[in-house]
């Protein structure tokens, strides 16, 4: 009788070895999809709750729209290239610029923003899930290493500000998994991991040190296997898979520098050039390079103190696990080497940038951004510990008490799950978007937009705008913008500048940006860091809030003293330029709403008389706001700017009021309800504070108000177990002092059912808090 299988007896055994793969395969695939959902719905809600003003504001540093507008200007054929044309840079990263470019096929300028968002999103709950994956081939407890990750894919302070960290975070797992897959084939995917070594440059320049750490490392691994024989050159062929990804490593870093060299003229991106020059001429001004102070400075930034420790201690993992395993030759012990492998190239990446930071750009080469294989590394060792551990007690307990070794990691494994689990917090994304996504906070990027609304309608045709923190001011300008700090102008441009600090750049001599055809200059920065107030004297328009300003003007527009005709000439100007964009406007009074953000314009104001604001809603609540450094440009206008609370209702009028007539008005017609030093009234869902003789120490001073509401159910999640919320401003925040002595201040109040307030004011000294004066009122008395 034949003992040949009939063809239904193989169908039956391949089905019965499917459904047994995929049992097997369910609970990781249940997990990924999960995770990606997660993610999914992570995306969905931040765009959801974000705006415009959000994502400029809270979800992108400045730096990242230099990404987004080489990337616009790429999609519309302009070959890298910042300012449209004028020059040419390689001032970023190109496998992060090239992933973004076809958002900019498909939408325009602001929808792209959002789609990219998402995608940045995406992009990291992909590279955990790699990991994961890498630690299943691995047959490590991947369950453990998923539990470990949660927080990659909601860290918005390293991998999703808009920059290349979501895209490296990605090519990192993608490594990793790699390695994995070629230890367990390595004829087979020889290729793939050598063209993966060979993209990471790519994806930030200091990953060439991890392309070549794990390719080496894999070499040294093969060459240790052949039994401490001597290979000829005959025999080399047969280890190719071996030196074939250590090739693909060295050539994708020769054909990166080749490229910058012969593109640009220069082997590295000129931002790091850029930023290299900033470091020496912060070491020139210090008196020299002390190697000591500034391996000290850096230990002690959080980057590197802990996980330096951690980058040598992987070091340690990889040297035992391969030493073990060469005594072995067990298939089990070179899977977690591989897995090993993978991590050691991250503790080597954050090596070489330790390394880098001291001796090179020990001012200027510690952005958050920079550290993703740092992060991934951190995030990871609590997990390698574990399975470190539990190996070692298979290896030397296994042999002779197998029971009590089975019975011991298990206990491990059941206890780090748990450990990792509860450490966990799903929700923290979704709290950190509630929370940012209806704040007024007016900041840098913000006034940085805000200004250039006016620019691009203040500006005639064919203006070219020099800006040195330009991110921003590039992305949304009609007009060219060239960058002059050199992070993303050309070789030329850092080669014909004398190497300073970023911080003195402003006192460079204008006339030098003749040649790239400006005609104005712009920047948004903080106030105390303008070094040159002569250069802004001429200023034609100027509008600030707070901290940061918006500053336009032109190098032929500086006269000291200032030429009055020239100025009110151009105040009629401005003016003019400005009527038609205005929402809202009546008696001088103009007010332009762009989304949330608000810019408010008198034409003729007093300086020593600041102003009310009152806005009012279409509900009819009025809204007031003090604007207490009401800033008189030198368009002689005066100007007022603010972003509005998401989800208020766009005001129906605008009014204008001098502040001692407004509240001469109010306190004739309503009584306090607080009387103490200063006197609390409450109005139209504000509470005003009002003292008839301030003295410098009242301005300086802290006003708190803790609002007690109706239904604790109304407070925002982060605060609802405390029972109210806390309100905490000085007079430069919201109030202001007239010129006959008198402090006056207001504060809105939160739109639900209020049912205490408790205020007050009090001093900061060395000792703690000095309250001055506290005071209750409850709404039911």
């Amino acid at each position: 009788m034949s003992t040949t299988p009939t063809w239904k007896a193989t169908i039956a055994r391949i089905w019965a070895e499917s459904q047994n793969a995929a049992a097997q395969r369910l609970p990781f695939a249940l997990l990924v999809c999960g995770l990606l959902a997660y993610a999914a719905a992570f995306a969905w809600h931040m765009l959801a709750n974000f705006d415009l003003v959000n994502l400029i504001r809270d979800a992108n540093y400045d730096d990242s729209f230099y990404y987004f507008q080489i990337a616009y200007n790429l999609a519309q054929g302009k070959f890298s290239t910042f300012d449209g044309g004028i020059t040419q840079t390689n001032g970023y990263h190109p496998v992060w610029l090239l992933l973004i470019t076809p958002f900019y096929w498909a939408f325009d300028k602001e929808t792209a923003l959002f789609g990219i968002k998402a995608f940045e999103i995406m992009l990291v709950a992909g590279g955990v899930a790699l990991i994961a994956l890498a630690a299943r081939l691995a047959r490590l407890g991947w369950q453990l290493l998923f539990a470990a990750l949660p927080t990659l894919y909601y860290d918005h302070t390293r991998l999703l500000f808009g920059l290349e960290a979501a895209a490296a975070m990605f090519t990192l797992s993608l490594f990793i998994l790699a390695v994995c897959v070629y230890m367990r084939h390595p004829q087979r995917w020889k290729w793939h991991i050598a063209a993966i070594a060979f993209a990471l440059p790519w994806v930030r320049i200091e990953y060439i040190a991890i392309s070549l750490a794990v390719t080496a490392a894999l070499c040294a691994i093969e060459w240790s296997r052949q039994e401490r024989r001597s290979l000829r050159l005959s025999e080399l062929a047969a280890i190719s898979h071996a030196y074939i990804p250590l090739v693909g490593a060295i050539a994708g870093m020769l054909l990166y520098f080749a490229y910058n060299g012969l593109a640009f003229g220069g082997i590295l991106p000129v931002s790091a050039a850029v930023r290299r020059a900033w470091s020496q001429a912060q070491i020139s001004q210090e008196g020299g390079y002390d190697f000591i102070q500034s391996f000290q400075e850096t230990l002690r930034h959080n980057v590197f103190d802990y996980e330096l420790l951690i980058a040598f201690e992987i070091c340690a993992y990889l040297l035992l696990v391969w030493r073990l395993a060469l005594r072995s030759n067990d298939k089990r012990d070179w899977l977690l080497l591989a897995f090993l492998v993978g991590v050691f190239g991250l503790a080597a990446g954050h090596l070489a940038k330790f390394a880098q930071t001291v001796l090179i750009m020990p001012y200027y080469g510690s952005k958050a951004w920079y550290f993703v294989p740092a992060y991934l590394m951190t995030a990871l060792i609590i997990p390698v510990r574990l399975y470190i551990a539990i190996y070692l007690i298979r290896r030397f307990l296994a042999p002779r008490r197998r029971i009590a070794a089975n019975v011991l990691s298990v206990s491990v494994f059941v206890i780090g799950a748990a450990v990792l689990l509860r450490s966990a917090d799903f929700s923290a994304p979704f709290r950190w978007v509630d929370y940012v996504s209806g704040s007024s906070q007016l900041e840098w990027g913000v006034a940085s937009y805000m200004g250039v609304q006016m620019m691009n309608y203040a500006l005639h045709e064919g203006s070219v705008i020099g800006s040195w923190d330009a991110g921003v001011i590039g992305y949304f300008s009609r007009f060219p913008v060239v960058n002059l700090d050199g992070l993303v102008n050309s070789y030329g441009h850092f080669r014909a500048r004398p190497i300073q600090l970023k911080e003195d750049q402003l006192t460079e001599d204008i006339d030098f940006y003749r040649r790239y055809g400006v005609t104005h200059f712009a920047n948004g920065r903080k106030r105390d860091q303008t070094p040159n107030n002569v250069i802004f004297h001429g200023a034609p328009f100027d509008i600030w809030n707070g901290e940061h300003q918006f500053t336009l003007w032109t190098y032929d527009r500086a006269p000291d003293p200032p030429d009055t005709n020239v100025e009110i000439g151009y105040s009629q100007q401005f003016w003019d330029s400005i009527q038609p964009r205005f929402d809202y406007a009546s008696d001088g009074i103009g007010i332009v709403l762009t989304g949330r953000t608000a810019q408010a314009f008198a034409k003729d104001c007093s300086p020593n008389n600041p102003m009310v604001w009152t806005w009012i809603d279409e509900q009819k609540h009025e809204r007031i706001l003090i604007e207490p450094n009401l800033y008189r440009s030198s368009a002689n206008t005066c100007v007022a700017q603010r972003v509005l609370p998401r989800g208020d209702v766009l005001p129906s009028q605008v009014k204008v009021t001098p502040l001692k007539a407004y509240f001469a008005n109010l306190t004739a017609s309503i009584e306090p309800i607080i009387r103490s030093d200063f006197n609390v009234y409450l109005s139209d869902g504000s509470l005003i504070y009002t003292k008839s003789q301030c003295s410098q120490a009242d301005v300086e001073d802290r006003f708190f108000a803790n609002i007690y509401p109706a239904d604790a159910d109304d407070l925002p999640a982060r605060i609802r177990r405390r029972g109210y919320e806390t309100i905490d401003f000085g007079f430069a925040d919201y109030g202001a002092i007239t010129d006959d002595g008198k402090c006056w201040g207001a504060l809105n109040l939160p739109s639900y059912p209020i049912a205490e307030i408790h205020a007050g004011q009090y001093a900061t000294t060395a000792d703690g808090y000095n309250y001055i004066w506290e005071a209750t009122y409850r709404f039911d008395e």
